[in-house]
């Protein structure tokens, strides 16, 4: 069971403030807040990472670190790391969604709709190129037996195309 997201905070915006907060702890405040800030969806929390103060993003973050460690204990560590898996792979489609190509790698792969996304079928097609390039120079690698697919509309749903 997930425990309760705080009040002005999406789930999307919680999961950020999370890895931000696990930036922070491995690598210091000042690194994180540099290197990695937090993406937010909401307005108004963007309005806090965008300021040229420092303050207000460090206050959000340590008004509510002891927030963000009962949630996970709540939540529950396996569940987290669900639900942080989950928010990568959300994270990785929101940058691409203005790509229209991708490869999906085939197999038993379950982690996202795809595991490469390009901007023109021809580089798509390199990709799969550059992969069995690999495949051939070194043992531990496969050539591509996965699917080619494409969308018509960024975002869109993905569709699976035949290879040439």
């Amino acid at each position: 069971m997930t425990a309760t997201i705080p009040h002005g905070f999406t789930h999307y915006d919680w999961m950020e403030l999370l890895g931000f907060a696990s930036k922070v702890d491995s690598e210091g405040y000042e690194y994180a807040s540099e290197n990695y800030p937090p993406e937010f969806e909401s307005e108004a929390l963007k309005a806090i990472v965008a300021d040229d103060d420092p303050r207000p993003l460090k206050n959000l973050y340590h008004d509510h670190y002891r927030a963000l460690e009962a949630w996970q204990e709540q939540t529950g560590w396996d569940q987290v790391d669900r639900l942080w898996s989950a928010h990568l792979r959300e994270q990785k489609e929101r940058r691409e969604a203005h790509l229209l190509w991708a490869l999906h790698p085939g197999g038993g792969w379950d982690h996202a709709a795809y595991s490469d996304a390009y901007e023109t079928r021809e580089k798509a097609l390199e990709g799969i190129a550059q992969q069995n390039r690999l495949a051939e120079q070194y043992p531990g690698w496969k050539p591509f037996s996965g699917r080619l697919l494409n969308r018509d509309t960024p975002g869109g749903k993905w569709t699976e195309v035949p290879l040439p």
